[in-house]
């Protein structure tokens, strides 16, 4: 049964790739004793920016400037391939010895012109400027930044397409770990009320609105996403809305000190809020639910174990 479910979701993940994504692309695939395997060949493919993106005949060096895609880079086995990486690239491990090549907003177009790379793999939002800069030198530069699930599988078929990896394990790796922390959720549950918090207090109530994997890994939690019916993918919420909707669980994007949590409730105007004087305020690792990236998986594992922690699945 295992292998079936695993072969049902290595096609599903093969069948995210919309029509517009593979524009000249060749793929293969060759069946496998657990599933189908995807290989595909030199062709052209769309980015993030909707550019056409020509895939090079080989590739011996590449910088990844977001931290999302080393992760990706690692997952399927071409790490070996970074020659450079952004400031915030710190998983795994080994991606800490790599040189670094400026931060997420800001590139050293110097380094990175210097590094010999094939590839330069780039955000698509706070880079634009370098990468105008870097395609006037002639680099390669693929954007690849994705906000939702989709768009996430349809990210990790460009980047194994340009480097020539095989993305069908990972694919098949990540959606069989969603499958699996997907059926701890009862089907019949009461609606639950969920506000994310990717930022608060002085930094502005900063949420993951429509569109968002965030939004996405909530609903499949089981819970209904206060900043769902918003206008933007990361909306400003006033503490007036919140009181206002009143969640019945908080999430809270953490950065690592551990203290997050009781700073959210010890802010003025929080501590009237149900889910505070309840103990259902929970702290997410940023890394793994911000990043578009394999760990994904991990930060949906979180949600859940919020949400039944909050007696959500009672």
């Amino acid at each position: 049964m295992l292998r079936k479910l695993l072969t049902l979701l290595t096609i599903f993940a093969l069948a995210l790739i919309p029509a517009g994504l593979a524009q000249d692309a060749t793929i293969g695939i060759i069946g496998g004793a657990d599933g189908p395997t995807a290989i595909y060949v030199a062709g052209e493919w769309t980015d993030g920016l909707g550019r056409a993106v020509e895939i090079p005949e080989s590739v011996d060096g590449v910088v990844s400037l977001t931290a999302a895609n080393t992760e990706i880079l690692y997952a399927m086995g071409a790490g070996d391939l970074l020659v450079g990486v952004d400031e915030y690239s710190n998983y795994p491990e080994e991606a800490n010895a790599l040189p670094r090549m400026g931060d997420y907003s800001g590139p050293n177009v110097e380094l990175i012109a210097a590094s010999g790379a094939d590839v330069v793999f780039a955000s698509t939002t706070l880079q634009q400027d370098a990468i105008e800069k870097l395609d006037a030198l002639g680099l390669n530069v693929v954007c690849v930044e994705p906000t939702n699930l989709e768009e996430l599988y349809e990210g990790v078929h460009l980047i194994a397409a340009v480097v020539g990896a095989d993305a069908a394990p990972l694919l098949a790796e990540m959606s069989a770990s969603l499958a699996e922390t997907s059926a701890a959720v009862p089907e019949d549950m009461e609606p639950v009320s969920v506000y994310f918090a990717l930022s608060f207090g002085e930094y502005g109530d900063y949420s993951a609105g429509p569109g968002t994997f965030i939004d996405e890994m909530i609903a499949m939690a089981g819970g209904t996403n206060v900043a769902g019916d918003s206008d933007y993918a990361w909306p400003m919420y006033s503490l007036e809305s919140i009181v206002a909707a009143d969640p019945d669980v908080i999430l809270i994007s953490d950065y690592g000190d551990g203290s997050t949590v009781d700073q959210f409730c010890a802010l003025e105007g929080y501590g009237q809020l149900r889910a505070v004087q309840e103990g259902h305020v929970y702290a997410l690792t940023d890394d793994l639910i911000s990043r578009p990236g394999p760990r994904i998986t991990e930060g949906f594992q979180q949600v859940v174990d919020a949400l039944a922690d909050a007696g959500a699945y009672d």
